[in-house]
């Protein structure tokens, strides 16, 4: 017999451990202490499997507490000296994370080990269970407890600075080797000498990761270097979030020799590695490195393309540095990402950005989507409407909608300050739903997703919502767009364009979920809402003088005298712009190209291909003009392995080189260029409009939860175009004309 992993953890296995004598409070040191190497323990265990019976399946239940101080997992777990992996996620509302680990295959009769080495500042606790089934039907249990033995990790890890920034604090690891205890999780390590680990109070509340777990997966670097210091530079071609492996046999060492660790997302003029990054983060770690080990990597998180390896300044290390090339792979925390995405076009300059933003998605999903791994590690719910959208034009898969699903119930659960943020996650549960087919969230979530409308600021009156702007940092100010400098001009009044144009989109989303879940009044209340704000937008804040939307209303309902970009992409996006003004707000677009950040670019050019204006959205996307900051051609000539926060460090001096959701064209190429897309959840009915502007040919593979749709379009005439669309178990090919779409259904 074996049990659902739902109730194994409500069984009363959760007893907590940590290292004694480290701290008496389980809470730990304050927040910002320098004493950070009193946050490292090692754990271990071992435990007998029966020689009399085969292992069935066994399970291994794992969390901790806390991630709060350095928002990144607590723990590493090993068994019998194979990683099995880390945690926890981020929690909701208070409750502990369990990740579930498949271990049957690194299990043996006889004895066995599991090890852990753990680090946080804050309430530290960590608690694991075994569970194991025989063929014979036995059950075996190992949890936490007093039998298990635990050192302080202070003397391998010693206080360090901190490699974070203002929103989070993490050690560097300025490992001491000597002091490691090499093979501490396997069965034949001697422990003798450690003291038995100290009980903490249980973990109580515990909850199922409802996403997949991280693995660690090795690259070897496309290139590198030696400088005229004789330090090594490796370049590994693109953006990994983790650490490195350093296979230290390759090194040949016959004495003690110190090594210093530099990564960076980018390089310095120099040629060296920009490990002082522009957010304040320092990303250095100095290692102690003794003969005889085989290999070593790093434990927690850093986000970079590069890698220096520094000698200390003796002969033996300075050989040591030499000796390493070859020897260094980046040991990456990754997301399973099961992508049978493609897009391929005549235009080998767009191929590359693609492939840029998959490569970003890749790298950087992490365990929750978060704005960026390397300045403030928290999730925003705009950032994740645009994660999960290129995400899931990738992959989705089961993980793939399981990692979007969680990172937006974080979301709903705590959310952050802009006025217009909360209702991006309406848009986000509507595109999984669309995706996936799957309802599940849609019901789940619907009453807190009511909670997130403006609902308190909307004017009976007129039908508009109307605030004061606010600060743009503080609790339900206007946002608008970041930095600053980024908003064209845009002029903040009691009414807010950007503000009622997304409401109105979240409005009539609300009266679609409502229609589903046969909530009747709340349909008619949001659909009348959503009519209403359309009509009041579209009549007061079009200014048929210069045709074009303008920035809002001031206090007495009079015009700005200002149209903004970002007005008029949202406006198109979804405010239901009537189609005659389309023309005008393109001429506006075109005079005044992509002025605005790479969060409104998915905006403004998702609002250009509804309209059918999709000549004008590829320019944009594929724009290569080397004068042109504002495009992802000069992201990637900039030098970075992954996309930015900013376009350009002169418009946003402490941009990170990796932000996941500026990934936007990695959907947007096949929902716009290519024209395909869900007219029913879970692409049981989709269209296919392809809008190829300028191209002569585009093909690409779009996922769907019932196979793939594959799609070949080709120029044949100025305005026809033969198009060939494959989804199992069917074939079409037709003459379409330029501009035509067409709509399909299947049977699920």
């Amino acid at each position: 017999m074996t049990y659902s992993d739902d109730e194994i953890i409500k069984e009363d296995y959760a007893q907590a451990i940590w290292v004694g004598g480290v701290c008496d409070s389980e809470d730990g040191d304050s927040y910002g202490s320098a004493h950070n190497g009193a946050g490292w323990a090692f754990l271990r265990n071992t435990f007998d499997i029966p020689d009399d019976g085969s292992i069935l399946e066994a399970k291994l239940y794992a969390t901790a507490s806390s991630t709060k101080q350095s928002r990144q997992f607590v723990y590493r777990t090993w068994l019998n000296g194979q990683f099995v992996g880390l945690g926890p996620v981020f929690p909701i509302a208070g409750e502990s994370r369990v990740n579930v680990f498949d271990v049957a295959t690194l299990l043996h009769a006889g004895k066995n080990a599991i090890g852990v080495v753990a680090w946080t500042m804050q309430d530290r606790r960590f608690w694991c269970c075994l569970r194991v089934t025989l063929a014979d039907g036995r059950r075996l249990v190992y949890s936490t407890g007093p039998d298990w033995k635990g050192i302080a990790g202070d003397s391998v890890y010693p206080d360090s600075p901190s490699i974070g920034t203002q929103y989070y604090e993490a050690p560097a690891e300025n490992v001491q080797m000597r002091h490691y205890p090499v093979g501490f999780s396997k069965p034949e390590f001697c422990d003798d000498d450690w003291p038995a680990a100290a009980v903490r109070k249980p973990l109580r509340n515990l909850k199922l990761t409802p996403t997949a777990n991280v693995t660690v997966h090795y690259h070897k670097p496309v290139s590198s270097r030696y400088d005229e210091q004789g330090s090594l530079i490796v370049d590994f071609g693109r953006t990994w979030m983790g650490g490195i492996k350093l296979d230290l046999s390759a090194l040949r060492l016959r004495e003690d020799v110190g090594i210093r660790i530099r990564y960076g997302e980018v390089l310095n003029s120099d040629g060296s590695v920009k490990y002082h990054l522009g957010t304040s983060n320092i990303y250095e770690d100095d290692w102690q490195v003794v003969p005889g080990a085989a290999s070593f990597e790093t434990w927690g998180i850093r986000v970079f393309r590069y890698v220096q390896l520094v000698p200390a300044d003796d002969r033996a290390s300075r050989r040591a540095v030499q000796d390493a090339r070859g020897a260094v792979t980046a040991a990456a925390i990754e997301y399973p990402l099961h992508a049978v995405a493609d897009f391929r076009c005549d235009d080998s300059g767009m191929n590359d950005i693609w492939r840029f933003r998959c490569n970003s998605i890749e790298a950087l999903n992490g365990p929750i989507y978060v704005d960026s791994w390397t300045r403030e590690r928290a999730p925003y719910e705009a950032d994740a409407w645009l994660q999960q959208r290129a995400h899931l034009a990738i992959d989705c898969s089961a993980d793939a909608i399981g990692l979007g699903r969680y990172s937006v119930d974080w979301l709903i659960a705590n959310r952050t300050w802009p006025t217009e943020w909360p209702m991006y996650l309406i848009l986000a549960v509507y595109d999984s739903w669309m995706i996936s087919g799957d309802i599940g969230q849609v019901r789940d979530r619907y009453r807190a997703l009511r909670t997130l409308l403006p609902d308190r600021y909307i004017d009976q009156a007129s039908g508009l919502i109307i605030k004061d702007p606010g600060e743009s940092s503080t609790m339900d100010g206007d946002l608008v767009d970041w930095p600053p400098s980024e908003r064209d001009g845009y002029l903040f009044g009691q009414v807010n364009t950007v503000v009622n144009a997304l409401a109105c989109r979240a409005y009539r989303i609300m009266s679609v979920f409502a229609e589903r879940l046969d909530e009747h009044s709340d349909h008619s209340r949001y659909a009348h809402i959503a009519d209403r704000m359309e009509l009041a937008a579209n009549e007061r804040l079009w200014n048929a003088d210069i045709g074009a939307y303008i920035d809002g209303l001031d206090g007495q309902g009079h015009q700005l005298q200002h149209a903004s970009l970002h007005a008029n992409a949202f406006m198109l996006a979804f405010g239901n712009a009537p189609t005659s003004r389309h023309v005008d707000i393109a001429e506006l677009v075109r005079a005044k190209g992509m002025h605005c950040g790479p969060y409104v670019a998915a905006v403004l050019l998702e609002g250009l291909y509804r309209a059918g204006y999709g000549a004008l959205a590829n320019a944009m996307i594929g724009n290569s003009d080397p004068e042109e900051p504002h495009s992802w051609h000069h992201m990637m000539a900039t030098g970075c392995g992954a996309t930015m926060e900013g376009w350009d460090v002169s418009i946003k001096p402490n941009t990170t080189y990796s932000h996941p959701w500026a990934t936007s064209p990695a959907y947007l190429l096949q929902q716009g260029l290519l024209g395909v897309t869900p007219l029913e959840p879970g692409y049981t009915v989709f269209q296919v409009r392809p809008q190829l502007g300028d191209l002569h040919e585009a093909s690409g593979v779009v996922p769907t939860p019932h196979g793939a749709i594959r799609i070949h379009c080709v120029r044949m005439m100025p305005s026809t175009w033969s198009l060939s669309i494959l989804r199992e178990p069917w074939r079409t090919s037709l003459m379409i004309a330029k501009g035509c779409c067409m709509q399909w259904s299947i049977d699920v």
